[in-house]
């Protein structure tokens, strides 16, 4: 079905069109070198680690980043205290890439290329020529040359963080900052301190003043990422922020006006832009001048070669070069993906990292040695009541991925599941109460 595949091929010397070369911090700009050579760097509060991150919240030696043969970097959680995030979502150990965000305690560090080397533009990134993503393309470069609210609509995993980037990338404000926040990451009784910055002393923990993400996003693009996470009283403030441009310091008393684009995201689409969205009509309004629909990938698979091709290519440098079964490829293309692009890359690199030259159905699904199918068909067992020896093995790694990680959103990620998912299974089998009570940050000490 798939032996002849009309994709864009990448050359072997344009797999990795740029590597990171160090690491910037969005509060004030400072940067931290990261050497092209092949090595270690221990990134924390303590004085003896390479990176020293002056922040309370950061543990004294909170995640390692390793440089390998190939150029690639990674990151890895070293047991921290508030965990490591890449991109708004927590990690044990993941790929850092020019332009992803690293989140440690309350500090954000931003892969940066060398200066004057090619780096991939988010248009270039994208994959695909199915007529409905090339239409929300081609509608996000026209609404890039206005100002005006964006609101990015798609489920999980299809790629909306790379659409607000080609937003950002196209407009007038493209030389300045884009402050990524994932809305759903914050802690509920830290939102407005991270969203509108606070003064010195204006609540617990509170030692020094701090600008919040409208004043680091000031003349630039502040993305909103899983808007429809953003607790519905704090909603007013924001949409209070975006009518008046101007935003006030948790404990301070003067205003400051700021000139920021608004990108905002969500996949929560039961009910969007009515009085039963978890999204506020009224704040609905006010981001959605334009809307953006990015479609599932079930939807558009004919990208499925083209995506796979650029996955195995970006992680050949490292790898080596891999090709795909004509089993593979029929089995890939009769799953549905409901976890989308993000889905199939983590099965292309689970794949990649433990297969052998030709990569067959088993490498990237590997429940079919156990009987299970790729689209989670739940298997019946000879005993009622009984789990079938893949599902108490999923059981079992589901238990300690809780007790390890503490909540169902990092335990979900660390096994690579979509969180809905994770809480549905975790229900189902006891592991979790109805109601789990979400702890603030502490203190790393």
């Amino acid at each position: 079905m798939f032996n002849e595949r009309a994709t864009q091929s990448l050359a072997p010397d344009a797999r990795r069109a740029s590597i990171v070369v160090g690491l910037r911090a969005m509060r004030d700009g400072s940067e931290h070198a990261l050497g092209e050579a092949a090595r270690r760097w221990v990134i924390g509060s303590g004085d003896s680690c390479d990176i020293v991150i002056a922040d309370p919240y950061v543990s004294q030696v909170h995640c390692v980043i390793e440089r390998r043969p190939g150029g690639a970097l990674v990151v890895r959680d070293k047991g921290s205290r508030n965990g490591t995030f890449l991109d708004g979502s927590p990690i044990e150990a993941a790929e850092l890439r020019v332009g992803s965000h690293l989140s440690i305690g309350r500090t954000t560090l931003v892969a940066v290329s060398a200066p004057g080397k090619d780096q991939t533009t988010a248009l270039e990134a994208i994959r695909g020529r199915d007529p409905a993503l090339r239409a929300t393309i081609d509608r996000a470069l026209r609404a890039a040359q206005t100002d005006c609210n964006v609101l990015i609509v798609g489920e999980t995993g299809t790629g909306k963080d790379l659409i607000a980037r080609v937003v950002h990338e196209a407009s007038r404000r493209a030389a300045e900052r884009l402050v990524v926040v994932n809305c759903g990451a914050i802690p509920r009784e830290l939102i407005g301190s991270e969203l509108f910055g606070h003064e010195k002393g204006a609540f617990t923990g509170a030692h020094a003043e701090r600008d919040g993400h409208f004043v680091e996003a000031d003349r630039g693009t502040l993305f909103l990422d899983e808007i429809g996470e953003l607790p519905i009283d704090m909603q007013p403030h924001l949409l209070r922020a975006l009518e008046s441009r101007k935003v006030r310091r948790i404990g301070g008393g003067a205003e400051r006006s700021v000139d920021v684009r608004i990108i905002a995201a969500t996949n929560r689409l039961e009910g969007l832009g009515t009085e039963s969205s978890r999204l506020r009509l009224d704040l609905y309004h006010r981001l959605a001048t334009v809307v953006l629909l990015v479609p599932p990938l079930r939807e558009r698979m004919g990208d499925l070669p083209e995506l796979v091709e650029a996955m195995l290519g970006e992680l050949a440098p490292e790898h080596g070069d891999k090709t795909v079964s004509d089993e593979a490829w029929e089995m890939l293309a009769s799953y549905s993906w409901p976890g989308n692009v993000r889905e199939l890359r983590h099965a292309v690199s689970r794949a990649v990292a433990l297969g052998s030259d030709v990569l067959g159905p088993e490498d990237f699904f590997p429940g079919l040695r156990f009987g299970q199918a790729p689209d989670g068909t739940p298997m019946t067992s000879s005993e009622p009541g009984k789990l079938v020896p893949y599902q108490a093995m999923l059981r079992t790694a589901m238990e300690q991925a809780l007790a390890q990680h503490g909540t169902i959103r990092a335990a979900a990620a660390h096994l690579g599941m979509a969180k809905s998912t994770f809480a549905d299974k975790a229900k189902a089998w006891g592991l979790i109460p109805r109601r789990r009570i979400k702890l603030p940050l502490k203190k790393a000490g």
